[in-house]
């Protein structure tokens, strides 16, 4: 029989809900964690574990607090809340190991993409009339690791980016986020990065930290395939290309992110372009998400709190998240989305943005920008790179 001064069950539970209390702290200052509660449809998981973390204790303290230490019924009560604190512990454990062996397991692949170094960017081409040029390719949300994807969609743009790259008539691709189903899970990031060395070999690769790529301290395998930083500005002659770490919206875009968007975009003259890039969407058509209850279009937190920022600063905002391919133009600035690089498509639209210009769904394909004389070309392709909608914004 237990007495109250023996505080072993009190040590256990307390255990217990320090080891979960501290994956939970690591977990949620992870990228993306906290986005994938409020939008994932992992709230209910991710509470569950802390109540397995808290309950222990809770019952601990109570059974000590209500239960005399001398009689039979706080000996069967102290019994029970050690089962299930070691229980909790356990769980705790074998959680934390999966995560953490997952995400900072071996390396996937010992190749990486032919990855571009936002700070060097590519070089600069000559136009037919002797100014400078260039012409790159965007896609997004290809889904590597899901069965749903379609893979041969996915190899036929990059093969065909490929192909422009080895004539001379293409100087990179962006790849705008979700690279891979599940971020800390090695098997998906080899799948991508052999994938990717398979189909585009030489072609000059930049990549986006997306929701996906993200879970759980998926990021140190971003980073490990494309040597990057989520955020990141690149300058292409009269041309300025600036990347946000928005993944599930604008959580975790605090103070200092919006003061050094807002130095970039200060920075640039007025008679050059900027393109802004983002794995979420700001203004998009969508649907309301049948598990989760949330609405997929037009993201009110991303315009209430991002898109005051660029919106008549950036000619171009570009971005994935939605598997669609869409123009819209709002808020003096335009907007596309390129969800399009093999991801599951998403459903028919029961919203279209108000902003709508031109809409795509189940089509696979990419958003080329070439920068002419008389301003950006746009272009969006399918996967065979047949023109489907073009719109030229000049200065």
């Amino acid at each position: 029989m237990q007495s109250s001064k023996n505080p072993f069950s009190l040590i256990v539970a307390s255990s217990a809900f320090a080891a979960m209390a501290a994956f939970m702290i690591w977990a949620f200052a992870q990228a993306g964690t906290l986005g994938m509660y409020r939008w994932g449809g992992t709230r209910g998981m991710i509470l569950a574990l802390c109540a397995v973390g808290v309950f222990p204790l809770v019952a601990t303290i109570a059974t000590r607090a209500l239960f005399s230490t001398e009689g039979k019924a706080f000996a069967i009560a102290n019994a029970i809340c050690v089962a299930v604190s070691t229980l909790s512990l356990l769980v705790t454990i074998g959680v934390s190991l999966f995560v953490l062996t997952n995400a900072y397991g071996d390396a996937a692949s010992a190749d990486r993409p032919a990855t571009v170094d936002p700070a060097q960017g590519f070089p600069l081409r000559k136009g037919i009339d002797g100014s400078p040029t260039f012409r790159i390719a965007l896609s997004s949300d290809p889904h590597y690791g899901r069965e749903a994807s379609d893979s041969p969609a996915r190899s036929a743009i990059l093969r065909l980016s490929q192909a422009e790259y080895e004539n001379g008539t293409l100087d990179a691709f962006f790849d705008l986020g979700d690279t891979v189903e599940m971020g800390m899970a090695a098997a998906g990031w080899k799948e991508a990065i052999e994938s990717i060395r398979r189909d585009a070999p030489a072609l000059p690769f930049v990549a986006l930290l997306g929701n996906h790529d993200s879970i759980i301290g998926g990021i140190t395998r971003w980073k490990t395939a494309f040597a990057l930083e989520p955020s990141w500005r690149m300058d292409e002659g009269p041309v300025h290309f600036i990347a946000l770490d928005l993944l599930w919206g604008p959580e975790g875009f605090g103070a200092a992110k919006k003061a050094w968007l807002k130095a970039q975009l200060d920075s640039i003259p007025v008679t050059d372009y900027i393109v802004v890039l983002s794995h979420c969407f700001f203004y998009s058509s969508g649907y309301v998400d049948e598990g989760t209850g949330m609405p997929w279009y037009d993201h009110a937190d991303m315009l209430r709190e991002v898109a005051p920022l660029i919106a008549g600063k950036a000619d171009l905002v570009v971005s994935g998240h939605n598997h669609y391919m869409e123009w819209i133009e709002a808020d003096g600035s335009a907007w596309a989305v390129v969800g399009a690089m093999g991801g599951k498509p998403d459903p028919v639209p029961s919203y279209v943005s108000p902003g709508s210009v031109w809409f795509s769904r189940g089509v696979f394909g990419r958003l080329i920008i070439e920068l002419r004389p008389e301003g950006l070309a746009c272009e969006f392709q399918d996967q065979t790179g047949k023109a489907l909608f073009q719109k030229t914004l000049s200065k």
